[in-house]
């Protein structure tokens, strides 16, 4: 149960609008929600239709009066009602009144003597067991009340006592602030005293007006709060509403929901909600911006002592929610406690959250735990999502493993992928894994079938990767095949599909043919490549050996041994078929200008290294 108290020390700021907004989005959130109307002089929960009951209800004022008659608390229930028809997802909102709008309401309030009650009557229990009825009773996720202005007797109650947060609405000028200066010390000093209660305070600056601040009237304003009241950041805004509708008593959670003031009670909502940990969404909410603060990228700093207490605590308070477990490890992961990680994240599961991101996480690390069986697995339920994006398909299908070929192919969530992604797909499988067979599953599969391709470039990109791969796995008939399907002509290639295929004729008889490299070097002529890598001038310097153009080929020779500097890692060689270390790099690059040189014995290493010139297995 979260206590907030909503005050203001003057009147006419939509103290009461706001709270019956915040109530009721709060309810259709799926909350049970109590209202509280402690405006005991000029009570205002009862003007608004939503919390009206068809029968006279007792409240606060009943309440006490009993307690005093009788010298016990007594029963809640006969003063509480549950107001039908508002909440949604499990949500519902409950009223507590002022009390019985009769004759004598104003007599027994009056009749009060909160001070005495406090004094000699032991007003502090009453209200404590106020409170543990609200949760026996009502079981309330949120207890919003509606205080008095000023200073009186009862705000004491709801400003200090009652509320584990209090929304404090001011309209910015100077009256406001010297009124508030002592309620927030006040306040703020519960924290020193015996119970050492940490009030949260939030600064809503209300019936704003929406005007050009050419002379910083306003910003000097705020400036001024900020500094007396002592607080960081902006304060909330709800901007004045121009509109009869308010003569009515409109809710905009629900009767104008995209107004701009519904967006701005929207963003209240948000507020309060984030401060309570005991709520899963400011559970998250918290967690993820100690996250961001860890990566440097929040300035509202907590210490790490502090982080970690909170962060037990809300393991603690969430132990069976597997988001909440899921995101804790998440941040765990993310500062290098892997063992606790791992646990929160075997725990998120088996609460239920089966989510592919959750999965993938565990996938990844059990793979780094040397528990590849239960990565495999946890890769191949991810794979059964459907709409998953391409990069968490991709990280997925590595951690599924080769074996898995077939099943990957077919897994719902490679066959719900669009035929670019697909696509895309095949390409980074091909450049970031040994795992060919994979890759050819998945583009045998029947949504990527070659000659099904419309996408206008994907079709012969397509056909150039594939038989990119086919070489690497030394099958050059079937590189030829799929390049020359259907009766294709060299001027229907691309750049790339003419050069492997010239490639892949070279692997199967042993003999280079003019025709598909001198495509490239027309190519080349009409459309230069722009900032060209290592391996486009790598190709540049064979094709133009191949097309019979040996000063070309020497020049790119050079560019390419130029373009190597720099570059860390591996590079792709046209010379071998796949990624190299940079020396080997040099390396091929060193017998290609030997054979530009004219030393006619050298030969590709991918067809050297195999079983050339018929190497199709």
């Amino acid at each position: 149960m979260y206590v907030t108290t909503f005050y203001s020390f003057k009147g006419g700021v939509g103290r009461t609008m706001a709270l019956v907004n915040v109530a009721v989005e709060l309810a259709q959130r799926g909350r049970r929600v109590l209202a509280v109307d402690f405006d005991l002089e000029a009570p205002g929960l009862g003007t608004f239709k939503v919390f009206r009951s068809r029968k006279k209800r007792s409240g606060i004022v009943d309440f006490v009066t009993e307690y005093l008659e009788g010298g016990r608390a007594p029963a809640v229930e006969d003063f509480v009602h549950e107001s039908k028809g508002v909440g949604g997802n499990g949500g519902c909102l409950w009223v507590m009144p002022s009390g019985e709008q009769h004759g004598r309401y104003a007599t027994s309030f009056r009749e009060i003597d909160w001070l005495d009650l406090y004094e000699r009557r032991d007003g502090y229990l009453l209200f404590e067991d106020l409170k543990a009825q609200w949760e026996q009773v009502v079981k309330p996720d949120y207890v919003l009340i509606d205080s008095r202005t000023g200073h009186t007797d009862t705000g004491g109650i709801c400003t200090r006592q009652l509320p584990d947060a209090v929304a404090i609405l001011f309209f910015p000028n100077d009256q406001n602030l010297r009124g508030l200066t002592t309620i927030v010390h006040d306040i703020r000093a519960e924290a020193g005293n015996a119970r050492r209660k940490e009030i949260e305070l939030h600064f809503v600056m209300s019936n704003v007006p929406d005007l050009d601040d050419e002379d910083r009237v306003l910003e000097r304003k705020i400036d001024a709060f900020r500094k007396d009241l002592a607080f960081r950041g902006e304060p909330l805004v709800l901007h004045r509403y121009d509109s009869l509708s308010l003569l009515n008593q409109v809710i905009f959670a629900t009767d104008r929901p995209r107004s701009r003031l519904a967006r701005e009670y929207h963003q209240l909502v948000h507020e309060i909600v984030r401060r309570n940990l005991a709520d899963r969404d400011g559970a998250l909410d918290y967690v993820r911006r100690a996250s961001r603060r860890w990566r440097g990228r929040d300035a509202d700093y907590e210490s790490p002592v502090k982080v970690k207490a909170t962060l037990d605590e809300i393991e603690s308070m969430h132990s069976g929610d597997g988001e909440v477990l899921f995101v804790l490890g998440e941040f765990l992961d993310d500062d290098h406690q892997t063992s606790r990680a791992a646990s929160l994240l075997d725990r998120a599961v088996e609460a239920g959250y089966r989510e592919p991101g959750a999965l993938l996480k565990r996938a990844r690390m059990r793979a780094d735990g040397d528990d590849p069986e239960g990565a495999r697995k946890d890769a191949l339920e991810v794979l059964q999502f459907e709409n998953l994006s391409p990069p968490l398909v991709r990280d997925a299908v590595l951690l599924a493993g080769v074996d898995q070929a077939a099943d990957i192919a077919e897994s719902k969530a490679v066959a719900s992928l669009r035929t670019e992604d697909l696509v895309w797909l095949f390409t980074e499988l091909v450049a970031s894994s040994e795992e060919f067979e994979v890759a050819l599953s998945i583009l045998d599969s029947a949504r990527l079938q070659t000659d099904s391709l419309t996408l206008e470039g994907a079709l012969d990109a397509l056909h150039a990767t594939r038989a990119g791969l086919e070489m690497q796995l030394g099958r050059f008939r079937e590189a030829v095949e799929l390049l020359r399907g259907k009766g294709r002509e060299f001027s229907d290639m691309g750049a790339e599909s003419a050069f492997n295929y010239g490639m892949a004729t070279w692997g199967a008889t042993g003999e280079v043919i003019s025709e598909p490299f001198t495509r490239i070097v027309e190519v080349e002529q009409e459309k230069p490549k722009r900032d060209a890598g290592p391996y486009h001038l790598q190709c540049m310097a064979v094709a133009c050996w191949a097309a019979g153009d040996l000063p070309k080929a020497v020049d790119f020779a050079q560019r390419t041994r130029q373009a190597v500097r720099g570059h860390h890692g591996s590079l792709l060689s046209c010379w071998r078929y796949r990624r190299v270390p940079i020396a080997e790099f040099l390396a091929d690059l060193d017998e290609i200008e030997a054979l530009i040189s004219g030393d006619g014995s050298r030969r590709p290493r991918f067809i050297s290294e195999g079983t050339a010139p018929d190497s199709s297995r």
